[in-house]
């Protein structure tokens, strides 16, 4: 059961990379850029790996929660449709 679970988690990685990537739905990309390294930061924490949590996961949760607050309206496509549309993003 794990090896499938490993696939659907991998394959959910890569669509939320890409969705970033091009901006499209950017909130809901973040919103596992958070799980993910709240998971990461957690764990080292836990372990006592206290300079590994110095290190890049802080940023990179920081970033994620940045674009789940915020969202990328001005450089991305989910942006460019909204303005194409006339709503507020």
């Amino acid at each position: 059961m794990a090896l499938p679970l490993t696939y659907f988690f991998t394959l959910l990685e890569i669509l939320g990379a890409v969705a970033l990537i091009l901006g499209l739905l950017v909130r809901l990309a973040s919103v596992w850029g958070v799980i993910e390294f709240v998971i990461i930061c957690t764990s080292l924490a836990l372990e006592g790996n206290i300079g590994a949590i110095a290190g890049l996961n802080p940023l990179m949760l920081t970033a994620s929660l940045v674009l789940l607050l915020y969202g990328s309206p001005k450089l991305s496509l989910d942006g460019l449709i909204a303005k194409h549309m006339k709503i507020s993003p």
